[in-house]
């Protein structure tokens, strides 16, 4: 069993590493026997109907480069569905409500470029490209395969009205347009406008992105727009005028790093309104963002440098919290014999203990302390840094957003991890054990971290190793775990 469960977590971890390269599939994504045109991307997968140039689904990556393989079940869909009709003869899983519907566009043509991983002059970071046409009319998406942004366009001799409906993932949604002379968006109804958003309220810190989720309208200028909601089901409805139109929609997180990355936070009053730690999270953005223009425009060299300025500020705490964590592991024998001594005696057991803490002038809990106040920002910072688009590379890495591909990093964070561990036991062979198995099931998820992510911890961490041989020296403890006793 534990064999089985070794296998599992290891596949699991390095399953997404390989980076997606962004193309075109044919895939029947909602099960009615005709395939859609894909968009699949690191970040997201988007079909289009071929017939009538309308976004049937939309799913959004939780794991960065996972390849689903044409099997979107039970994954983050957009794009709001309904059941399938009673009666109706080899119903599909699902009827989509799909969103960029042009009004009286039905397309005679359907072109699809960009995404061939074949082509001579094939570019990771190129467009992929979709066009609908019906005569002098024609509607286009292109798709950023770094970003949930895509850029919609219209050319029409006519006006017309472009629609986009529901939002799929998640329960809840919540309307906004923000109306020409309004500070703040309303939940409904029209007027020129510079934004329309459908999100799902926010759901709070998780290591696991996803969750809370948004459409993101955003023409090129103030244009006429209707935001309404009927049985559950929001509309946006913009006008679009005659001759050419552009427009900005973005889908994924409704999440604060990630709306900074896609360039609609900041600029679009109301989206989305930040706590005490999305303001934390938006001071360690720029100081990020700040370092990495004073380096030379490096996100490798800015990551390393912010690293070390958030543990020079943090050396005291940590100082503090390996200090208390090693005077513990040094009384360790003599804990072991009060509790071998007075095993039936709990109360009595703790009286001994309480004086041999005071003999020894140890807090019992002075590392949790230190360890409560630097997790908060330490926190913050990977989320900063999952969250980011780097569109950087560094070495044998192609991208510092997507994982290492050849597992290097990940590697070297789990020697250092190791290392930590064996210094934490401090001559205890059973505390080495018990962390190597803790530490080990943690390091594997880094396989399917970023690597921007993963070079933060092992910057970190191989300072915390430094700081704790310091301080294990110092103390006099043993560097290395006893044999146990045959």
């Amino acid at each position: 069993m534990r064999k089985w469960f070794w296998l599992v977590v290891l596949a699991f971890s390095l399953s997404p590493a390989f980076a997606l390269n962004p193309e075109w599939r044919q895939v029947d994504v909602n099960g009615d026997n005709v395939q859609e045109r894909v968009a699949v991307t690191n970040l997201a997968d988007i079909a289009f109907d071929e017939n009538t140039g309308q976004i049937v689904a939309w799913y959004i990556k939780i794991q960065r480069a996972r390849d689903f393989r044409g099997n979107y079940v039970n994954q983050p869909n957009l794009v709001r569905s309904t059941p399938p009709a009673q009666g109706a003869p080899n119903p599909p899983r699902f009827v989509p409500v799909p969103v960029g519907v042009l009004s009286g566009f039905t397309p005679q043509s359907a072109e699809f470029s960009g995404g061939n991983p074949s082509a001579p002059d094939y570019n990771r970071d190129g467009d992929l490209v979709a066009r609908f046409t019906q005569g002098e009319t024609s509607l286009t998406y292109k798709i950023h395969p770094r970003f949930l942004t895509i850029d919609v366009s219209v050319q029409s001799p006519t006006p017309r009205t472009l629609s986009w409906s529901g939002l799929g993932a998640g329960s809840r949604t919540i309307p906004k347009l923000l109306t020409s002379g309004n500070s703040q968006p309303q939940e409904n109804g029209s007027g020129v406008a510079s934004y329309a958003a459908l999100h799902n309220p926010v759901a709070g810190f998780s290591f696991v992105p996803g969750g809370s989720y948004a459409f993101v309208v955003r023409p090129d200028r103030p244009t006429q727009i209707s935001l309404n909601t009927v049985n559950g089901l929001s509309a946006i409805e913009i006008a679009v005028p005659a001759g050419g139109f552009n427009t900005r929609v973005y889908g994924g997180f409704y999440e604060l790093v990630r709306l900074h990355v896609e360039g609609f936070y900041g600029s679009l009053p109301g989206l989305f309104n930040p706590n005490i730690w999305g303001q934390v999270s938006l001071g360690l953005i720029w100081v990020l963002e700040q370092t990495y223009r004073l380096v030379g425009n490096s996100w490798i060299l800015a990551i390393v440098v912010v690293t070390l300025l958030l543990r020079l500020l943090m050396w005291p705490l940590m100082h503090r919290q390996y200090k208390s964590m090693a005077e513990m592991q040094k009384i360790q024998p003599i804990v072991k014999k009060i509790q071998e001594k007075y095993k039936d005696d709990r109360q009595k057991q703790q009286e001994e203990m309480m004086k041999v803490y005071q003999e020894h002038k140890i807090n019992p809990l002075g590392g949790c302390f230190p360890l409560l106040l630097q997790m908060p920002i330490l926190f913050l910072i990977y989320k900063i840094m999952v969250g980011y688009e780097f569109g950087q590379g560094f070495l044998w890495i192609r991208d510092l957003a997507l994982p290492d591909p050849i597992y290097i990093l990940p590697v070297i964070y789990i020697l250092v991890l190791l290392g930590s561990t064996w210094l934490s036991a401090a001559g205890n062979p059973e505390a080495l054990r018990q962390g190597i198995i803790i530490n080990l099931v943690f390091a594997f998820l880094l396989f399917s971290f970023p690597a921007g992510v993963t070079i933060y911890w092992v910057l970190s961490t191989a300072i915390s190793l430094g700081q704790q041989w310091l301080i294990n020296k110092s103390l006099g403890l043993p560097l290395s775990p006893a044999k146990a006793a045959k």
